[in-house]
């Protein structure tokens, strides 16, 4: 949970038990069970807007991961399909050139699916010659596969972060509310118990204090882009 949304629900949930040890004379006052139920339900829309987004989050982080697994794997491909084509026409320049032999291969999907694309067409006419460098028809298969499944691998994680930006606003919304309906009742706090101070500390915010060194968690970090070397 962000911190600013922990330490709010938790400021909330100090201010609601206040509210409960002094129901009665609030009620008396005007703080009614319509503004109550306002409170309680803002309390509680938050709490739930924030397991939304920390679920968005994780699905992105899964999203992510398998998105990273796919480029390890289509890399790997890449790396047998050239070293089958060294086996197969050793230190020829030209033939070399033909699989991209030498050039970095990306750890971007944007950048790694046209090389894809590219060598996909290349595979396929020389699949005879690959066959018989130390490839099977299965690894041949498989760099197909990996591919498309990395097309769409991409679409699901690009879709999957505008989820979470987007329950993101929603959860903030919510904090807004919430943010809202607290100073709210401070306020009134402030207007009934001025002359009982006793009374009135209750109502005081929680002290924010020490939350260790982590950071939000409201987005998940961007995946590292480093850049293998060419093989």
């Amino acid at each position: 949970m962000a911190k600013k949304v922990d330490y709010l629900v938790q400021d909330s949930d100090a201010l609601l038990k206040a509210i409960t040890n002094n129901r009665a004379a609030m009620a008396a006052k005007g703080f009614d069970d319509d503004r109550l139920a306002i409170f309680v339900s803002a309390k509680e829309a938050l709490k739930q807007k924030e397991a939304a987004q920390q679920a968005a989050v994780k699905s992105t982080q899964d999203k992510t991961a398998e998105q990273d697994t796919l480029i390890i794997n289509i890399h790997n491909a890449i790396l047998g399909v050239r070293n089958a084509a060294k086996s197969a026409y050793g230190s020829n320049t030209q033939k070399l050139k033909l699989f991209q032999v030498g050039e970095t291969i990306p750890s971007s999907v944007q950048k790694l699916r046209p090389m894809c694309e590219y060598l996909k067409g290349v595979v396929a006419a020389q699949t005879a010659v690959l066959l018989k460098n130390g490839l099977s028809q299965c690894d041949i298969d498989e760099f197909g596969s990996a591919y498309m499944n990395l097309i769409e691998a991409d679409a699901a994680q690009e879709n999957a972060k505008k989820l979470q930006k987007a329950a993101l606003l929603v959860r903030d919304d919510a904090a807004d509310v919430l943010r809202e309906e607290v100073t709210k009742t401070r306020k009134f706090a402030m207007a009934f118990f001025s002359k009982s101070p006793e009374i009135l500390v209750e109502f005081e915010p929680i002290p924010k204090g020490r939350r260790g060194k982590g950071k939000d968690d409201d987005e998940a970090p961007p995946p590292q882009d480093g850049t293998p070397p060419a093989q």
